[in-house]
């Protein structure tokens, strides 16, 4: 966010509020491509898709034969973020799914919300379904957790770093940009109003706590985008909820992490142990 729109926001934010919290629902709701990391690429580059989605297209590819596993990315990322747990997956004998959200990577779209990220994978998940798993990292988990209580149903599900409240998670980037605590209240609750959802049903320990599903958590102690404590607390809600912590790995790096990818490949698979121990 540019620092003149930073300002403005302030400025607004005291005297025009509700109209700030317009611009910043739109700032914040415009996803920017995350920069400076390269993913592992697949041997092969998989069958491209485009399918239709509302007004628009999403961007899908699918590598590889048998049961499907559904990998989803974290906001401002692609599908190739997680291009790591591919060839792994496909070598344990699964299909595997993946997409670009709405208004992400090669889809189509300029903003969007966990709502419609959700019925994107809802949507997805019917085509390619049914799921023998889902690989999710960061803003994924709460995006699956939200398509399991409309209906998904993938076997087993793996969340690195996912985020315990999206809109928690919030309050320090907002206070970072200097907006006012009244702004974003009045944004999310605009947005909880125009998507006919309670934000308390859009916290991922509480989605997945109704979930019957084995769920292992992968976090890092140092992660500075999505504290530990999020994914420890929603590895505790879940009835089937495991937590595996990692340090120096940050937010990202467990992504191509060579023991991370093998923990969750054989955990999908089934070859890990599910018992709970968060």
């Amino acid at each position: 966010m540019n620092p003149m729109f930073r300002a403005a926001l302030k400025v607004f934010g005291t005297v025009l509020p509700n109209r700030a919290a317009r611009w910043y629902e739109n700032a914040l709701l415009t996803p920017r491509p995350v920069r400076g990391m390269a993913f592992p690429k697949p041997a092969s580059t998989g069958h491209f898709e485009r399918v239709p989605h509302g007004d628009g297209w999403l961007a899908e590819l699918r590598w590889g034969h048998g049961p499907t596993v559904l990998l989803l990315h974290g906001w401002g990322g692609t599908s190739a973020s997680l291009g790591g747990f591919v060839d792994p997956l496909v070598h344990a004998g699964y299909r595997v799914v993946t997409f670009d959200f709405p208004a992400h990577g090669h889809s189509d779209g300029v903003r969007t919300n966990i709502v419609e990220c959700a019925e994107a994978v809802l949507g997805i998940g019917r085509r390619v379904g049914p799921l023998a798993g889902a690989v999710t990292h960061s803003f994924g988990g709460p995006v699956l957790a939200l398509a399991m209580r409309r209906g998904l149903d993938p076997e087993r599900v793996a969340m690195i770093a996912p985020p315990q409240s999206i809109r928690a998670l919030s309050y320090p980037v907002s206070d970072r940009l200097g907006v006012p605590r009244k702004v974003a209240d009045r944004m999310f609750d605009r947005f909880a109003a125009r998507m006919h959802v309670d934000w308390t049903q859009l916290e991922t320990d509480r989605m997945m706590h109704a979930a019957q599903v084995p769920l292992l958590v992968v976090h890092d102690e140092d992660d500075p985008v999505v504290p530990w404590s999020h994914g420890a607390q929603i590895a505790r809600a879940a009835p089937a909820g495991r937590l595996v912590t990692t340090s120096g790995l940050g937010h990202r790096d467990l992504l191509v992490d060579p023991a991370v990818v093998r923990g969750v490949t054989d955990f999908v698979a089934g070859r890990q142990e599910t018992r709970k121990t968060a």
